[in-house]
């Protein structure tokens, strides 16, 4: 007799791609971190916020573009591929005669040249769009998966020989460029669609409303991620923006592995609910509490146990960094929430105000950074930290008027769990867990066991029913 395996579902697959991922980062940077330091992080860090304002919104914007369109047809796919083709190219070139005044305004000869040999990154990246789309629209997550893994995997072996044979930033930016490759040519041979480039009217008409507006949103969200990268490197050199850069990495592998799992397959579930009906509510509630209930111990499980791990990890050159990244993982919280709006959003068909949420946040963070940057990173941190909470109220009443949901209905969800991760959190800070006579190695293995058996019995005594919710989110398909 056959033996039958339970089925996977996309959530699943979803979370063992972003947490294989993320866990590949860890491993390189816990390999690249010590040899190169924090100045050739930053340094890249920097030229990403150019090179990936390209590349992110032209794949995203296209990919969601396809994915939201109705009935899907081969002159979707090719008009896309055209208009993608065309603005990547155009962006390349902008980036390639700026490069030079970058170097001169942040003072660093090298960042010209980074920048020439990352020209072909956005090009990459909205070529991989009709596959990354065809495959989400099919919620094949599981082929998604392993070209992610597939492309970490071989851009990280590369860049660990080349760290190792003193090529300095070079390393992360031939690394990154392998597995932009590797990517893409995963992306498409996992797929049957066939490549090509034609322009059709109808089908652009098709796809404009949704990718300006993603495009537009898009745009907005990368000035929230990198806008303080830009201000820090400015003001405070690489440096400190290398120190602030783990400290935002940090957030993204939690936000990758908790969060965005939950909210991207839910979007695409939402979908089949009608805005405004108590099964819409009762789905997007369940949404953003799957997105909590995980998110929220880890963000506030790795505030408390980072002064640990830093000794454990990294030489003295990052210490400087462990209040930021405290702070910078206390902004976790909100992004967990922010995410599940933004699912929501989409799934409503209500692109114009994602558009106008992303852009409200990207309006505030500039001027908290600008405001910050000049008392230093610490202080920048604490801002960042302090202002989703305080815009929070403005972005729940504009969701609510969209997908008619009352802003006190999306509060409740994660209180359970933020209280939860509350009391873990202080829990773990009480010297008796961590003893003098007790090394840095078992005593982080210690909070650890002790922080999961503190949140999963406040779980199991407290919240079962969201226990129980959340399992079968992750093992198999929600009735519906």
């Amino acid at each position: 007799m056959a033996i039958r395996f339970p089925s996977i579902s996309p959530v699943a697959w979803l979370t063992i791609e972003r947490v294989t991922q993320q866990g590949l980062w860890l491993i390189l940077f816990a390999i690249l971190a010590p040899i190169l330091g924090p100045r050739p992080y930053g340094l890249f860090s920097i030229v990403m916020v150019f090179v990936g304002f390209c590349e992110w919104i032209l794949l995203e914007g296209a990919a969601e573009a396809l994915v939201t369109v109705k009935d899907l047809e081969s002159d979707h796919i090719n008009t896309s591929n055209l208009v993608s083709i065309g603005i990547s190219l155009a962006f390349a070139a902008l980036m390639g005669v700026s490069a030079p005044w970058l170097g001169d305004a942040f003072h660093d000869n090298e960042m010209k040249w980074v920048i020439w040999v990352l020209l072909p990154m956005p090009l990459l990246s909205s070529l991989s769009a009709p596959p990354i789309a065809v495959l989400r629209r099919s919620m094949e997550y599981k082929a998604l998966a392993i070209r992610s893994v597939l492309g970490l995997t071989i851009g990280g072996v590369f860049g660990i020989i080349l760290g190792l044979l003193g090529f300095g930033v070079w390393a992360l930016v031939l690394q990154v460029l392998t597995q932009r490759l590797a990517e893409l040519t995963v992306a498409w041979i996992a797929v049957s669609v066939r490549f090509g480039c034609r322009w059709s009217v109808r089908h652009f008409h098709d796809l404009r409303p949704v990718a300006v507006n993603v495009l537009m949103a898009r745009m907005a969200s990368l000035v929230t991620g990198q806008f303080p990268r830009i201000v820090l490197g400015y003001v405070l050199g690489p440096t400190d923006v290398g120190l602030f850069s783990l400290a935002n990495r940090l957030v993204d592998v939690i936000v990758h592995t908790n969060v965005i799992p939950r909210t991207e397959v839910g979007r695409i579930e939402l979908r089949s609910d009608e805005p405004g009906t108590p099964e819409f509510e009762r789905h997007f509630l369940k949404v953003l509490q799957n997105a909590s209930i995980l998110s929220f111990p880890c963000f506030l499980g790795a505030a408390a146990i980072v002064p640990d791990l830093f000794e454990l990890w990294l030489d003295h050159r990052w210490q400087p960094g462990i209040v930021p990244t405290q702070l910078m993982l206390l902004t976790g919280l909100p992004l967990a929430i922010f995410y599940s709006l933004d699912a929501a959003l989409l799934a409503a068909n209500q692109s114009s105000v994602f558009r106008k949420i992303a852009h409200w946040q990207a309006v505030t963070l500039a001027v908290t950074v600008v405001c910050a940057a000049p008392f230093g990173l610490t202080m920048t941190c604490l801002a960042l930290a302090i202002r989703p909470w305080v815009v929070m109220p403005v972005f729940l009443v504009m969701f609510g008027r969209a997908c008619r949901i009352s802003p006190f209905a999306v509060a409740l969800p994660p209180l359970q769990s933020l209280a939860g991760a509350g009391l873990m959190a202080v829990f773990l800070r009480l010297p008796v867990f961590h003893p003098n006579w007790l090394g840095r190695a078992p005593d982080m293995l210690l909070l650890i066991a002790i922080g999961l058996m503190f949140y999963g019995t406040y779980l199991y005594l407290f919240a079962r029913r969201q226990l129980r919710d959340f399992i079968a989110d992750v093992v198999g398909h929600r009735a519906r």
